[in-house]
């Protein structure tokens, strides 16, 4: 908390070091005779005084005695000096100090039962609609419940939030869920339990949530539990990343790729998938597939609809082209940055070989629309502002994203 009295404090100090360094340097002065130099040292209290002005301002009094005595009293100018940056390397050494023993808090086996609980004005600072971590739950109310990767302490009591947690402490608090209406403030519920279903079962009870799904600010999970943004574009909803599933929608295990078998890839850029593995083994066009419940594998004519959506209005977009980029500008509007919220991240292909390829350059995604023993599929290239339909073969692995049913 900012207080006034601290600024106040800190300006008398720069006054009071200021006049008495100024009273100092002419008192020693006025012993020179005119002309003269004097090799006299600091001596006694004069010496205690300058360590004493330096160690509240070592920057303004060294700097004050060095010039104004270099001429006429270089000995003193020198012990100044000297002590200028002793002084200011002990202020640091006492701050250093100071941070790893008090800044700390206490150890959490000293955490209270009952604490404080974050103000309204700290909550209330933090924009309340920024995913700064996008694990699909807004900083506020992460901040609130503590489950922020840096356990934050919001309170400024030296007990992390989510130690406070532990030992009974409350998300509902003042200034949260006043931030939403109730629709919201169910969304966001949604989102906690998905993060941590036995805190949110333990704040919130184990009564099901019939909870409103909203395009754009509800979340969906998959089997695994990942978390996954949506987003409204025209009349779709979509998935805004791509599927890193590694189970059915049975809970059996299937084959994901990660691109150079890289797993760090597939948390950012998601899984590369066969068709038949995308498919679930279906062939039915819309099928369910990996998606989650209540979304599906694209149709051929659903990806057009996006495409012919965001085209600019003076540009062609054939929806029976074959092997060919159009649809001008809705490629640059899909791919990640892009106006639309689509976020294509372009994950690259793996082969059917096993080599992966194009990444960063390249994304190809599935459709569930099949063409002899082909797929149609779509592709964005980094430096185009189209998109391509083609069709690829079923063994390519490729990126899924997933539209609402």
């Amino acid at each position: 908390m900012y207080d006034p009295i601290i600024d106040v404090i800190k300006i008398i100090v720069f006054i009071v070091v200021l006049a008495i360094t100024i009273t100092l340097l002419k008192k020693t002065k006025n012993k020179v005779p005119t002309g003269q130099i004097s090799q006299e040292s600091l001596m006694g209290q004069e010496k205690l005084l300058i360590w004493i002005l330096c160690f509240f301002n070592p920057v303004l009094a060294g700097a004050i005695l060095y010039y104004g005595w270099k001429k006429v009293l270089p000995e003193k100018a020198k012990m100044a000096n000297q002590i200028s940056f002793a002084a200011l390397g002990l202020v640091f050494v006492l701050l250093i100090l100071f941070f790893l023993f008090f800044s700390n808090g206490k150890d959490d086996e000293n955490v209270p039962a009952v604490v404080n609980s974050p103000t309204p004005a700290v909550i209330n600072s933090i924009d309340p609609n920024l995913d700064s971590d996008s694990d699909g739950i807004l900083d506020v109310i992460e901040k609130a419940i503590g489950t922020n990767p840096n356990k934050a302490n919001t309170d400024g009591d030296g007990f992390n939030d989510l130690q406070e947690i532990k030992n009974g402490f409350s998300p509902l608090i003042a200034g949260v869920a006043e931030k939403y209406t109730p629709e919201q403030w169910q969304v966001l519920k949604d989102k906690i339990k998905a993060v941590d279903e036995k805190f949110y079962e333990s704040v919130f009870g184990t009564v099901a949530v019939n909870s409103t799904f909203t395009c754009g600010i509800s979340t969906v999970n998959d089997i695994d539990g990942n978390v996954y943004n949506t987003v409204s574009i025209g009349s779709q909803c979509w998935l805004k990343q791509n599927l890193k599933v590694t189970k059915n929608s049975e809970g059996e295990s299937i084959t994901k790729y990660c691109y150079n078998n890289d797993n760090s890839i597939c948390n950012t850029d998601g899984g590369l998938y066969d068709w038949s593995t995308a498919m679930n083994n279906s062939t039915q066009e819309g099928a369910q597939g990996i998606c989650p419940n209540g979304w599906h594998i694209p149709k051929d004519s659903e990806w057009y609809i996006l495409e012919n959506g965001l085209k600019d209005t003076d540009k062609t977009c054939d929806a029976n082209r074959s092997i060919k980029w159009d649809c001008d500008m809705a490629g640059t509007k899909i791919k990640s940055g892009g106006s639309s919220g689509f976020n294509g991240i372009l994950a690259g292909t793996r082969n059917t070989d096993g080599n992966c390829i194009t990444r960063k350059l390249l994304a190809d995604f599935w459709s569930s629309t099949e063409k002899g023993d082909s797929a149609w599929s779509r592709s964005l290239f980094s430096v185009y502002s189209t998109i391509n339909r083609l069709t690829s073969e079923k063994a390519y692995g490729f990126s899924v994203r997933c539209i609402k049913d």
